[in-house]
């Protein structure tokens, strides 16, 4: 029912090798010939710290064009489940009638597939024929939604219960109906409040760079100078670039994460913030030292 997670991991791992190594000295040296990357890196205790400026736009870059694969198929993915969601509240709405006209719960089941149709159809049809061999609704049901969402999964439970309840199916599964709605609405209610700290979580990273940007700006103009307390330390710029761009993409991957779990529910979807808050975070930190040069 859907693709391998695997294959767009790979894609995007892919695409960005091919930019480091072959695509962005090739057109930055035709463009703009001060930002080839050199690939310069400084140790800093442990830890090799990117040292020139050519290197961080390589790296941004292909940052976000290595995210396009995975916004794709997060996208594919996360309107699949809310279409499952739907389709689940849909049958629920309309099993109670069906099963109370139909002679077993094979018959239910086949009925509703072709009412409900694909993707959910599909499942509900295997449904119906592993309980048509099986003769379990317990085991048609955990192999026919093995794959489906979890919310899915528990809305579709109800078929299970009605099966081998001995109360009335109408009302257990008008309970789950009225369950399925009320849970979208509270989903709606929710992502609708929420959306709004998205500007505020993403204005972080922003602020951040442009912080950052200004102070390596400063430090700039005084390198190798050497410390009044520790006279063999000498500032030097280029590993404070490299800690700060670390330090910016940690928070832009951060923030990402949050804006996509938190806010939207789908966490697939921080593919799409990691590429838009590169894009905006890493032309800050590098533009904002104009407003100390140029001031």
């Amino acid at each position: 029912m859907e693709m391998n997670t695997a294959i767009p991991v790979a894609v995007s791992l892919l695409v960005f090798v091919v930019w480091v190594v072959y695509g962005y000295n090739a057109i930055v040296d035709a463009v703009r010939p001060e930002l080839h990357a050199f690939h310069r890196f400084e140790r800093f205790w442990l830890i090799p710290v990117v040292a020139d400026r050519g290197t961080i736009v390589e790296a941004s870059t292909g940052i976000v064009l290595s995210m396009l694969p995975l916004h794709l198929y997060a996208r594919r993915r996360v309107g699949l489940h809310e279409r499952l969601e739907e389709q689940a509240a849909e049958f629920l709405a309309l099993y109670a009638s069906i099963s109370a006209s139909s002679r077993s719960s094979y018959e239910a089941l086949m009925r509703a597939a072709e009412m409900i149709g694909p993707p959910l159809g599909r499942s509900l049809e295997q449904m119906a024929r592993l309980y048509m061999v099986t003769g379990s609704i317990q085991e048609a049901y955990e192999e026919a939604t093995l794959r489906l969402p979890r919310r899915v999964r528990i809305l579709l439970r109800s078929i299970v219960t009605v099966a081998r309840s001995g109360g009335n199916p109408s009302k257990i599964i008008s309970t789950a109906a009225a369950h399925a709605r009320e849970m979208r609405r509270l989903a709606r209610i929710t992502r609708n409040r929420l959306s709004e700290y998205t500007f505020v979580v993403a204005l972080a990273s922003a602020t951040f760079a442009v912080a950052s940007g200004v102070v390596l700006a400063l430090l700039e103009t005084m390198q190798n100078a050497t410390l009044p307390a520790t006279p063999k330390a000498r500032i030097e710029p280029e590993i404070v670039r490299g800690m700060y761009y670390y330090s910016l993409m940690i928070i832009v991957f951060a923030s990402s994460i949050v804006i996509a779990r938190i806010i939207y529910g789908h966490i697939e979807l921080a593919a799409k913030y990691i590429a838009i808050l590169t894009f905006i975070s890493t032309l800050a930190f590098l533009l904002s030292p104009l407003l100390i040069t140029r001031g």
